[in-house]
């Protein structure tokens, strides 16, 4: 059997040159000839296409599919999505810092926060200072403009952690894992503080649209799962093999649990006195109940049946009674942007795309 070669693009000047197996003779052909000829070629190309493209349409949804080379891959997300669903919703609040936490428990990352930023002098702020960037990236008309200044952030940090062993932030893996918690955090948005139910099928969806949202930010996909399932795997193996109590995450589980309050300036000034004794506690159960149990068990992260009691309670208060809030208030500044930068463009009503989510 001939060796078979994988197909190469023409690299030379303006135009390629015309196939060898095309023969002038061709133009002799009669016009019935000629046109079944083009169509022959039509079919055959198409199906070359279907075989060797890095993304095709899903026939049954009409958007594109991931293959296992994604770097060429573009996936429409904007309102109708589950990622807008969720993602900038007020109650990514009760699993974001799960995210946080999560992010410093891995070698590299926590690393890079001890010795790249000043997170632990001014740890909310530089909650608020990142956010609206990282769903900007979801949200926002130009996304991967934003993405790739991001990333640029990223490109400096790099170093040797505690154990002596190497980092760089923008190894596709670290950058992966900083995302995943994201995804993580949207993800359990949808599936413990929100009255519906994720189906195999949305969870997929909501996956895939995660991926999309890594793609912008310009970082090799090289580390990216191709489906949920293999998320889930990968997540599982990050979980019980990779992740550990750096120095980093020690000091901010310390924090979460010991510290005195500190003030949430970034909340209105009414909840100033309700901070304290209702806020700080919730988000501090948030914070540890988003863990992994698996997670909080392996690195001994205090977690009993009264905790457990008092999350569950949360997420079902939550879950029932979010749905009755205005839409408008259900969802931060930059989600509300993103809904009207697009009202803009599509001349449709706010409220009307509102009310999908």
């Amino acid at each position: 059997m001939a060796e078979r070669r994988p197909l190469e693009p023409y690299v030379g000047g303006s135009s390629p040159p015309p196939p060898a197996q095309f023969s002038p003779v061709r133009s002799r052909l009669f016009p019935c000839q000629r046109e079944a000829a083009r169509h022959t070629a039509a079919v055959a190309g198409f199906r070359i296409a279907a075989r060797y493209s890095y993304a095709y349409l899903d026939v049954a949804t009409n958007r594109p599919v991931t293959t296992t080379t994604p770097e060429r891959v573009t996936r429409p997300i904007g309102p109708g999505s589950l990622l807008w669903r969720y993602a900038g919703d007020h109650r990514l609040a009760f699993s974001g810092l799960s995210a946080g936490l999560l992010q410093l428990m891995h070698p590299a990352i926590g690393a890079g926060v001890v010795e790249h930023s000043d997170f632990f002098r001014d740890p909310w702020g530089r909650i608020i200072r990142s956010i609206p960037q990282i769903l900007g990236v979801v949200y926002l008309p130009d996304p991967e403009t934003l993405g790739r200044r991001i990333k640029g952030y990223h490109r400096s940090i790099r170093g040797m952690d505690a154990a002596g062993r190497s980092y760089r932030a923008l190894e596709p893996s670290t950058f992966w894992w900083a995302h995943a918690t994201f995804q993580y955090s949207v993800e359990m948005v949808a599936d413990r503080f929100d009255h519906r139910r994720l189906s195999a099928a949305g969870r997929e969806e909501l996956y895939l649209d995660g991926v999309e949202w890594y793609r912008r930010y310009g970082v090799s996909m090289s580390a990216v799962p191709a489906d949920r399932a293999t998320f889930a795997a990968e997540w599982d193996r990050h979980v019980d093999e990779v992740l550990e109590m750096t120095p980093a995450a020690a000091k901010a589980v310390d924090m979460a649990l010991h510290d005195r309050h500190m003030e949430l300036k970034f909340l209105p000034t009414w909840t100033r006195a309700l901070q304290p004794a209702v806020i700080t506690p919730l988000l501090r159960l948030g914070a540890f109940g988003g863990l992994p149990a698996q997670l909080r068990r392996r690195l001994g992260i205090p977690w009993g049946l009264r905790e457990e009691a008092d999350y569950r309670f949360l997420r079902y208060s939550v879950a029932s009674l979010w749905r009755w809030l205005p839409a408008q208030a259900r969802y931060g500044p930059v989600a509300s942007a993103g809904y009207a930068a697009r009202v803009r463009r599509d001349s449709h009503g706010h409220q009307a795309l509102l009310s999908e989510a």
